[in-house]
Order: C-alpha cells, then structure tokens, then sequence
C-alpha cells in the first residue's frame, strides 16, 4: 500500500502549476506559430503616433490584470476590445503592457500571469510578429509628452 504523502500546500502547488502552465503555453505559442508558415507582416500604415487612446480601450481588462482583484475571467468586453486591437496597427501599443509600462499609466500593478493568460481567456489570436516589433520598436509613447518616451530599440552591447 502506498505511503500518504505528510502534507502539501495546495496554494503553493496550485501557484507551481500555474507558473508552470504560462510556461509551458508561451513555449507552445512560440513554436507552433513558426516563421516559415506565416505571412510577411503588412507594412506599418496606420501605426498610431501614441497609444493613450488604444490602451485606455483595453481599461475594461483592468478588473481581471490587476494585482489588487480577485482572480475571475475577464468581461466580455474586454475580450472585444483586447481581439479588436491585436487585428489592428495599434496591436504595436501592447507593448507597453509586456514591458511593464502600463503600470503608471493605469494606476495600478499589472499580474504579469494573468497579463499571460488573457489571450488565451478572451481566445484572442497573438499576432506572431508581435514580440519581435516589441523588441526591435519603435514603439511609440503612451502620450506626447517627455515622461512617457516611445521605448528605443534595445542595445546590443
């Protein structure tokens, strides 16, 4: 007969699993998307010159990303505005949210797991050049203002 285990922290398990789940579906996303299979990105014509007015879209997401709220699934309309600006140039702006520049801005902390999941909730389609503009930029400022600078290109040191 099997031995029974002594005790185990079910928060601690359940947070292990759920690091390990974003893991494993940013894992996934990278390679089932692969380069070869997907179209060369559309030129850059309609990129916005800030992204004040798309992230303020997204404000209805705020309840489910937020640190401060208890876990529960995201509005509905969160869901269309956040498919919405991924099939739109502004889609550039969720940058900031990746690099944690929204903070600030919406006045609140950001849970990076569930800034992960929200895609996968909301069943919204990551375009997979997305991390890649991110990375290169430019991206442009939230607002036209010396506090909030477009993000450079990375160094490469």
């Amino acid at each position: 007969m099997a031995q029974p285990i002594a005790s185990i922290n079910p928060v601690a398990a359940m947070a292990s699993s759920a690091a390990s789940f974003v893991a494993i579906a940013v894992a996934l996303m990278a390679f089932l998307q692969p380069a070869a299979t997907s179209p060369p990105a559309p030129p850059a014509t309609g990129v916005p010159t800030t992204c004040s007015y798309t992230l303020i879209t997204l404000f209805d997401c705020l309840p489910f990303l937020s640190l401060s709220t208890s876990l529960s699934g995201p509005s509905a309309t969160c869901c269309t505005r956040l498919r919405s600006v991924l099939a739109s140039p502004g889609s550039i702006c969720l940058c900031h949210l990746i690099g944690g520049g929204v903070s600030d801005f919406a006045r609140t902390n950001i849970d990076p797991v569930r800034l992960a999941l929200l895609p996968f909730v909301c069943l919204a389609i990551v375009p997979p050049q997305l991390p890649a503009r991110c990375l290169v930029g430019p991206v442009p400022p939230i607002r036209n203002d010396t506090s909030s600078p477009a993000l450079p290109p990375p160094s490469h040191n």
